[in-house]
């Protein structure tokens, strides 16, 4: 009976009458979710729908920080500072590598020979060389790096992504949080729920077809049909608003629902994924490859009103023959798409809201192993920062003459997150609490890396 009911309810004319006539079949026999389940809004294809919980969440936050969104490279296994930002040509030959530093754009700052891009923007960078932790596995250091917390068995710690999520208001239809082209490990919400973990559109926005799942309505359902459905909708919470007066739960279902419309009737929200309104000049310059219109595609997002944006880079774990590695293409599309990325959001005026962080789980040893490689090495390495509010063209903190430990200033991860924080107007020293009564402080014991701020 259920099963027929709604395969009718699905092709039901939406007007009144009608619908009241379903309303009424309903209502004495089942719940309105339990409707929708079973005929009503998941025709329509919308497999991030529980992601609008967030809303709630998000309508208390407030919108003061210098940024207003935030995109984060991911330099997954681990880059070596030295073969990057943080060269050593005066140390001997098994540490200072085979490459060499060169000049930037800022007078006494020099980093990599293959990175000729950056080079031409590091007035608006902060390199921070001073970075330190101890966790030098790949999984450990990842979640450190990406949370401000050590790993904590059995604990999930959010990410920085999804503690803007939860505490920024929404702009626009798009999700708050995206992962470019899929999430990073430990990049999600722990124990504030799956609703607020990020949104990944799938595929690889270098592919001639690529297109975002879930926002494009199933197979053959038409805007008109939509409406409909929408209109059915409508009718069913009027019937059972007489059973759910006062239900927080029902309240908090409509707003998902709503916003899930909103993103299917969006154009602009669908315009935001659209990399083929991209003058070919411009993605050429950023690189035809995954990466670098990752990073085009990061751009158009954050003007879209996306407040936390993540993009991958792999290829830095560099146990052997690592110079021949990162020569042969890890480093010219890194300087390619970033070097486009900085230039990009400066020409169209939106890097002073728009901060950057590059960072990877640690950095390499500075003795080259036997293979050619370097082995992980958590003590010191780099991050950089730029936009939102980052003062470009600075050096934070320095590592030794040969890069095995900090020699001014160390940053420890719950300083880069106080600072990530603070940027985007998240106040810092909060608690927030877990489902089980545990309160965790987004930043604890850090602060803001004051010589990074401008």
């Amino acid at each position: 009976m259920e099963r027929e009911a709604a395969e009718r309810a699905s092709n039901i004319v939406a007007d009144k009458n009608a619908c009241t006539e379903y309303n009424n079949l309903w209502a004495a026999n089942m719940g309105r979710r339990d409707f929708l389940r079973a005929g009503g809004l998941t025709a329509l294809g919308l497999g991030m729908t529980e992601y609008f919980a967030l809303g709630a969440a998000s309508a208390k936050g407030l919108d003061g920080g210098a940024a207003d969104s935030a995109i984060l490279i991911w330099m997954g296994g681990g880059p070596s500072h030295l073969d990057t930002f943080d060269l050593k040509p005066d140390a001997p030959q098994e540490i200072r590598g085979a490459f060499n530093p060169m000049k930037t754009n800022v007078s006494g700052i020099e980093i990599c020979e293959h990175l000729p891009n950056l080079a031409k923007q590091m007035d608006k960078v902060c390199l921070i060389r001073s970075m330190t932790t101890p966790e030098a596995a790949h999984e450990r250091g990842t979640h450190y790096m990406m949370t401000g917390f050590p790993p904590l068995p059995g604990f999930g710690v959010p990410a920085y992504g999804s503690v803007a999520a939860s505490q920024l208001p929404l702009r626009g239809a798009l999700p708050p949080y995206i992962a470019v082209p899929s999430p990073i490990m430990y990049g999600g919400a722990g124990f504030l729920g799956a609703a607020l973990d990020p949104f990944s559109p799938g595929g690889d926005p270098n592919d001639g077809g690529f297109s975002v799942r879930d926002l494009t309505p199933a197979s053959g359902m038409t805007k008109e049909r939509v409406d409909r459905r929408r209109a059915l909708r409508d009718a069913v919470d009027s019937a059972f608003a007489r059973f759910e007066k006062g239900s927080d739960r029902a309240k908090t279902v409509d707003s998902f629902y709503k916003r899930a419309y909103a993103l299917l009737s969006s154009d602009k929200a669908r315009a935001a994924f659209d990399m083929k309104q991209e003058k070919d000049d411009l993605r050429n310059v950023y690189g035809r490859n995954s990466f670098g219109q990752s990073l085009l595609l990061a751009r158009r997002l954050v003007e879209g009103g996306v407040r936390f944006v993540t993009v991958q880079h792999g290829g830095w774990d560099t146990h052997s023959n690592a110079f021949n590695a990162l020569r042969g293409g890890t480093l010219q599309q890194f300087d390619q798409g970033l070097g486009a990325l900085l230039k990009d959001l400066a020409d169209r005026g939106i890097l002073k809201k728009t901060m950057v962080i590059v960072l990877g789980e640690f950095g390499r040893t500075p003795q080259i192993n036997r293979d050619g490689g370097r082995d992980h090495h958590s003590r010191c390495f780099s991050v950089l920062m730029a936009g939102g509010g980052i003062k470009g063209g600075t050096i934070v903190g320095a590592s030794d003459a040969k890069g095995y430990e900090p020699a001014e200033r160390p940053v420890h991860p719950e300083d880069l997150s106080a600072t990530i924080y603070e940027r985007l107007g998240i106040d810092y020293t909060q608690s927030i609490s877990s489902p089980e009564g545990v309160r965790v402080t987004l930043s604890r014991g850090g602060r803001p890396i004051e010589q990074a701020i401008a």
